[in-house]
């Protein structure tokens, strides 16, 4: 199946993706961080504002607050304006960065004050990055946009998130690590162990959006040594399909114990495949897949895997969907949120979050320190209104926190500490 029709789809959601400013209607004091006992810190927002919003404008955003178990968000009077496309945190800062080309990449913190930052005289130029992840607390790990075997060869680069620089960078011929006329399109970028993992897909490259995916019965993984970012080897599996969504960065997650988890939505209406949505697994150390390791959730009777993320204790965050409520092809559609142990390869359902859109790209989780909270931020289905939930692991239970008002969209959320 032509997966062009959905990548021109996620490029147009992309080029409308605007963020706008926002204000607490209740003020409230900034929370400490429980493992820097004098520093407080703030939440930390990407968000798409609304043009008919109170500020009459629309435009992209970072914007904080301190508290999200209640009250509101506007757009008047608070926040940053962005002109970046993507974010990312690490080391304590966001970092945006440039879509199209060439452009920098620009740090924001939280000062003294609690003031968010612009940290214009630190920008530095890269190109754009369809893949980017952390790797350690100090560095983030960026690969060019390729697809087409017209224009084969990435770049990866490794970004220095202490000291604002390029720390090095290297090459990759992505039509020849899938071995066949095949080009290799990756998804995603995570370290697992001291090794980068990168996910792809398998396409023809007969265009500059990876061409025909013919190849979906597949898993498959690129592992990069680091700091080197030199090319290894590929592992595949043929019990799963292709990890990940274009430019959403999930698809893997490496639990407590050092073992890595992949999951694949085997999408029906894009990525048709002969298997089953599910999980597989690479054991500590190994580089290779678990073969005593499946976990086929669609056994279960629940739906197939939208997106997700990891928790802690073997429990994953995942949004799921019913069979045949795609949309556009991604995965998405009306999804359910369920907390998943893939020890036991149980499935419970936070029935206090209803059923609602699933989001474009990675689902907007953030995990507190502790382990013992979660927070999802995700758009109701009938006020249109995005709002924050608090939700206890452990319990399996979530509250409807804060609001968000003249806001289209929140994209991400994170913490920094100040």
């Amino acid at each position: 199946m032509k997966k062009s029709n959905y990548f021109r789809l996620l490029t147009v959601a992309c080029s409308v993706l605007a963020i706008t400013a926002c204000s607490k209607d209740k003020p409230v004091e900034g929370g400490e961080d429980p493992g820097n006992s004098k520093k407080k810190e703030k939440f930390v927002f990407i968000v798409t504002g609304q043009g008919s919003s109170e500020s009459g404008s629309s435009g992209t955003y970072i914007v904080t607050t301190d508290d999200v178990s209640q009250g509101n968000l506007s757009i008047v009077g608070n926040g940053m304006p962005a002109t970046e496309f993507s974010f990312i945190n690490q080391n304590n800062h966001v970092f945006g960065l440039t879509y199209g080309g060439q452009g920098p990449i620009t740090p924001y913190t939280i000062d003294a004050k609690g003031d968010l930052q612009r940290l214009k005289d630190d920008q530095v130029n890269a190109e754009t990055a369809g893949i980017f992840g952390t790797y350690g607390d100090k560095n983030v790990i960026l690969g060019t946009t390729n697809r087409s075997m017209a224009n084969p060869v990435a770049t990866l680069r490794n970004y220095d998130a202490q000291n604002f620089s390029i720390a090095n960078k290297n090459t990759v011929d992505l039509s020849k690590v899938l071995g066949g006329n095949r080009m290799a399109i990756w998804t995603g970028v995570f370290q697992v162990g001291n090794k980068v993992y990168i996910p792809f897909q398998s396409g023809d490259g007969s265009d500059n959006w990876g061409g025909d995916f013919t190849t979906t019965d597949t898993t498959y993984i690129g592992i990069f040594s680091y700091p080197e970012l030199k090319f290894e080897k590929t592992i595949r599996d043929g019990r799963g399909s292709h990890i990940g969504n274009w430019f959403a960065q999930q698809g893997l997650a490496v639990d407590d114990q050092g073992d890595a988890y992949v999951w694949f939505s085997a999408n029906e209406a894009s990525l048709p495949t002969k298997n089953k949505s599910g999980f597989l697994r690479i054991k500590k150390g190994t580089d290779e897949f678990d073969k005593n390791y499946y976990f086929d959730i669609e056994s279960l009777g629940k739906g197939k895997i939208a997106r997700g993320s990891y928790l802690k204790d073997n429990k994953f965050l995942m949004t799921i969907y019913n069979k045949g409520e795609q949309a556009e092809g991604i995965g998405g559609g009306l999804v359910k949120l369920y907390i998943v142990d893939i020890q036991t390869k149980k499935m419970t359902e936070l029935v206090d979050i209803p059923a609602h859109e699933q989001q474009g790209y990675k689902d907007v989780v953030y995990v507190d320190k502790g382990g013992a909270q979660a927070y999802y931020t995700c758009q109701d289905k009938d006020d249109k209104q995005y709002y924050t939930y608090i939700i206890d692991i452990n319990n399996a239970t979530a509250k409807r926190g804060l609001k968000f008002t003249g806001i289209s969209q929140v994209s991400s959320m994170s913490k920094i500490s100040y």
